[in-house]
């Protein structure tokens, strides 16, 4: 663009606009249906502070059994008692089987093999079969994950 038409534009005037009502409500809205909106407004906020407050108060409560009910199996106060989360893969029908015994006895996965852990750790019988039996697992799945990288490799050089 030329120095000339740059100038051009510079000096040029722009026409004024008049500002507008930014204010929230406009004065022209309906008495009654402003009310009837505030109304449900309000009914509907009111629903949900009380939703979250029962969701609050069932969530406490749940987190204080729980601490309870861990200090009790643990021998340890609450406040010692610490967890790590942690992400398991599973068998499909192992992790079904795993959840259909928690939903019929009310309890979580986690809580289920920590029990299962602290039983069998200390039966050294059970604990050597379960040992070997996670080796086989343990190999199988290593196998199958090499068969997997090894197809994926061919298929990604032939």
């Amino acid at each position: 663009m030329s120095n000339d038409a740059l100038e051009r534009l510079k000096k040029r005037q722009r026409p004024n606009v008049p500002s507008r009502d930014a204010s929230l409500s406009s004065p022209s809205q309906d008495i009654s249906t402003s009310r009837y909106q505030d109304t449900k407004t309000s009914r509907n906020q009111d629903a949900e502070i009380s939703g979250n407050q029962d969701a609050e108060i069932s969530r406490d409560q749940d987190a204080e059994i729980s601490r309870n009910q861990d200090a009790e199996i643990s021998g340890k106060p609450p406040e010692q008692l610490l967890t790590k989360q942690s992400t398991l893969r599973l068998e499909a029908s192992l992790s079904q089987r795993l959840s259909e015994v928690c939903q019929d006895n009310g309890l979580s996965r986690e809580v289920l093999i920590e029990a299962l852990f602290e039983h069998y750790s200390n039966d050294p019988e059970a604990w050597q079969a379960i040992l070997a039996e996670a080796k086989r697992r343990g190999e199988r799945r290593m196998q199958m994950a090499n068969l997997k990288r090894a197809k994926s490799m061919m298929q990604r050089f032939s």
